[in-house]
This record gives C-alpha cells, structure tokens and sequence, in this order.
C-alpha cells in the first residue's frame, strides 16, 4: 500500500507511520514546515500545509490510501485552553481532500474523529458529555462533525474513527469497538495507529462509516 499520512508528527501520526513503515507499506508522511519529526527508516517526507491545495495534491500523486491524523491543537490539555489552530481545521481539510483525492484516483480515507462526535454524544455518561461540550474541546468536536459531514457527502470510501480518551504508551493490541465512553474510557495512540492500519489495508469498503474504539478490557476467568 502507498500510504500518505497527514499529521505525521502528532501521537497518531507518529505511530501509523512507524508502524506502517514497518509493515512494509510505502509511507508518506507530511508534515508542517516547522514541526519536530524524526521519520522512521523507509519513510518519505513532505514538508507542507495541508491547507495548501497545491502541497496537498502533489503528496497525493502516486498514493492509494490517505490517514488524516489531524486535529486541533490546544495550548495545554485544559478543556478550556486556547486553540493553537484554526477552528475549522479537519473542516477545511476535508473540503480539500473531497476534491484533490479523486483528481488524483485515491478514494480510501481513514480519519480521527473522536468519540462523542455527532449523534455518538448519546455514547458518552453525563460527566463526559459536559466536559466535551464546553470550551475548546467542544469548539474540536464541532470541527470534526463538520469534517465527517463532508466526507459523508464526498465520493470517497471513507472511515471516521472516533478514539475515547487518548494516552500514551506501546501498542497492547486491545483494542476494538466500544459501545460506551465514560470518565475512565482510554485508548493507546499506538493501538488507534495499529487499529487505522488494518482499516486501511483491508481489501473491501467498510461497512460502517464511522466506529468508536477504546480498549477492550479482558474479561476475568
């Protein structure tokens, strides 16, 4: 598979390429000008805006598959910290890629989205529900609507993926669909990494549009 992946220097991002790269897949991996990235071996990198259509149309030449690690970024991880980005970020990218990525002959899309995203705020206990509802988190979780929106109307094969609460750490390969989010619901970045992957290598289109995932815990005995 000839991957682009854009956000390769954020948590997501970082993992998919590393593990993608690993599995063999031909990656590349875009990245903001004046952003931090140390590409694993094998890894090609772009440096550019993904807001810019012409950056964006050039990294897309030649691929079959595109991961959108992008989201917006906050000052702190304070719900109520100032955005570092523009509030219609994943919107505007969407947009973009809805046009470019047909031009180029690539429809398959994997996308972060977030648990809680839409009608899956149904999903979520009343803690969280409120916590994801105000400040900038909430500003976040209408951006990535917007941008599932968009991909609904496109013509492209697409996946949103909605993770719960991200932490850090290896990837444990527990992870799965989950029904609920609550104030205790995590997922490694490396396993939603891990999880993307196989989305995107899979040979037919998916099913579901869109799919909370966490870790799936073992029952005991």
């Amino acid at each position: 598979m000839k991957l682009l992946i854009l956000g390769a220097s954020g948590g997501v991002g970082n993992w998919l390429t590393r593990l993608a790269s690993q599995a063999g897949h031909e990656v590349t991996a875009m990245v903001r000008p004046g952003s931090p990235f140390e590409p694993p071996t094998g890894a090609r990198v772009i440096r550019g805006e993904v807001l810019d259509p012409h950056a964006l149309a050039g990294a897309l030449e030649g691929q079959s598959a595109v991961a959108s690690c992008i989201g917006l970024r906050r000052a702190s991880k304070l719900p109520w910290a100032p955005l570092l980005s523009p509030p219609d970020l994943t919107a505007n990218v969407a947009r973009l890629l809805s046009i470019a990525m047909p031009q180029a002959g690539v429809r398959r899309i994997v996308a972060i989205s977030a648990g809680g995203v839409a009608e899956s705020i149904t999903k979520l206990t009343l803690p969280v529900r409120w916590m994801v509802s105000t400040g900038n988190v909430g500003a976040a979780y209408r951006d990535l609507a917007e941008m599932e929106r968009i991909l609904a109307g496109g013509r492209l094969d697409w996946l949103a993926v909605r993770p719960v609460t991200l932490v850090d750490g290896p990837p444990t390969a527990r992870v799965g669909k989950v029904e609920r989010y609550g104030l205790f619901s995590i997922v490694r970045r490396a396993d939603v990494a891990a999880w993307m992957l196989g989305a995107l290598a899979r040979s037919t289109p998916y099913v579901e549009q869109t799919v909370m995932i966490g870790t799936i815990w073992k029952q005991a005995g």
